[in-house]
């Protein structure tokens, strides 16, 4: 699947490997994406492929050994190397090998092709190539500087440079002067998102099994840093995906099927409402279902802290990537970052106290009383302040009122989004304003009736609730 999958960034990857056997700086870069790499196996055992570990051990040992050296030099940072240097993954091709794959089942059960699908990937998932940028990156003239291992090389080695090409301009949410980065395009663009880290490789092979190929299926990628509303502004998103489908409805003579994963939920639950403005029939006439895969409809308090403090470890949402941004950049650095995309507001949460809890009424999701009062403050801060959802992010939006430059899009955040409760019933004929568009409680459903919505979600993992903040002393703290 990685070979077939991403052929073209293999060939990338490999370009980036023999460069790295000559210059030490390229080899370090090389070196620690391979190591987390693999730690990144230990937590997604099933997203790995075994020969692109293969060839990052093969061809770069040597890198693994001046790795060890070089790059880190506190007694943490070490420990914490030699523990990901010494972790070996286990055979995952083999274990593939011997599993009954669900697409070639289906065949042999005789199933076909038969509505179209359209996948709609997540946040952080789909690649970013450069089309325009300064003097330091001219070099990677559309190559990604998200996604594969240019992304690494520039993170690692060209940080300052990076950093300026992946933001957005704070005040207007859109390209800064001089740069431009645009969603790289068809199945590639989200099949893998560097080296063994797959995504939609898996479904993409599997619905080929049954006999799907490009005139029955469709990857709508995207630029996953602009908010919904920008979208459409700058890259006319929702136009041409709705043109996309009609196309793949009038060629197959069937409604189409729209898989979503993540962000890209909301991203079509507000698309839903963007067409149904102008045509309140054309869901229902062209939509056959919806399935929904982990996407936060109801937003997730992960963002309340993304957006304070920067933080990035440890979220599922990021895997990989993430590992690499808490590694090498600093908080601040990912807060300034994360606040000039207008997506990050996107997953907010939504509700408020009455969907996440208050002081008087505990969280409606946890079982566990004493957990459960704790879980409706969201922020603990060691004076002893406590703030609900709503509390936390009206203090998240009041902090940035001293920096406009650097936090534009969230002093903007009303005028995109809403993360309210809507209690009057709605009228016939009535339109909502677009900032609605994403919130289900704040909208209704496209007029659909024979649309199927599927909500899948994974069960017994645990997620996050609640941040908690002590006061540091020092530089940078």
């Amino acid at each position: 699947g990685a070979e077939r999958g991403g052929a073209a960034r293999g060939k990338e990857d490999q370009a980036a490997l023999r460069e790295a056997e000559v210059r030490p700086g390229v080899g370090i870069m090389l070196g620690v994406a391979a190591i987390l790499l693999s730690d990144y196996y230990g937590l997604h055992s099933h997203g790995v492929v075994q020969d692109v570990l293969d060839l990052y051990v093969k061809q770069s040992h040597d890198v693994f050994e001046q790795s060890r050296r070089m790059f880190l030099e506190s007694t943490t940072e070490l420990l914490q190397l030699q523990r990901l240097l010494d972790f070996t993954p286990a055979n995952t091709s083999e274990v593939y090998n011997n599993m009954d794959r669900p697409g070639l089942m289906l065949a042999a059960a005789g199933l076909r092709p038969k509505h179209p699908v359209v996948m709609v990937p997540g946040i952080v998932t789909t690649g970013l190539e450069l089309w325009q940028g300064e003097e330091c990156a001219k070099k990677y003239f559309r190559q990604r500087m998200w996604g594969t291992m240019t992304m690494v090389h520039n993170m690692l080695l060209n940080t300052r440079c990076w950093l300026r090409h992946m933001a957005l301009n704070s005040s207007t949410g859109l390209d800064p002067d001089g740069i431009k980065l645009r969603s790289a395009q068809g199945f590639e663009a989200a099949d893998f998102v560097l080296g063994g880290y797959w995504v939609w490789s898996k479904l993409i092979e599997n619905l080929a099994d049954i006999g799907y190929d490009p005139s029955t299926m469709h990857m709508a990628a995207y630029d996953w840093r602009l908010s919904f509303n920008k979208l459409q502004e700058r890259d006319r998103f929702f136009s041409r995906a709705k043109k996309t489908i009609e196309s793949l409805v009038k060629v197959n003579g069937e409604k189409a099927v729209i898989v979503s994963h993540s962000m890209g939920g909301n991203l079509i639950l507000y698309f839903m409402q963007w067409v149904g403005d102008k045509d309140p029939q054309w869901v229902d006439r062209n939509v056959h279902s919806f399935v929904s895969i982990a996407s936060p409809f109801l937003g997730t308090p992960k963002a309340i802290s993304a957006l304070l403090s920067g933080e990035a470890k440890d979220t599922a949402e990021m895997g990989l990537l993430g590992s690499l941004l808490d590694h090498h950049i600093t908080p601040f650095e990912r807060r300034k970052l994360f606040r000039s995309w207008g997506s990050s507001l996107a997953m907010l949460p939504r509700g408020g106290n009455k969907i996440w809890g208050d002081r008087g009424h505990p969280a409606p999701d946890i079982s566990d009383a004493n957990m459960s009062h704790m879980a409706a403050h969201v922020l603990h801060f060691a004076d002893g302040v406590r703030m609900t959802t709503d509390e936390a992010i009206d203090y998240l939006l009041q902090k940035t009122v001293a920096n406009k430059t650097d936090d534009g899009n969230l002093i903007n955040y009303e005028d995109e989004w809403s993360h309210g409760v809507r209690v009057a019933p709605f009228k016939d004929g009535e339109r909502t304003h677009n900032r609605t568009w994403a919130n289900p409680l704040e909208s209704r459903l496209p007029k659909a009736p024979n649309m199927t919505i599927y909500c899948m979600y994974g069960y017994g993992k645990e997620s996050e609730r609640g941040y908690f903040y002590a006061n540091v002393t020092g530089v940078g703290s």
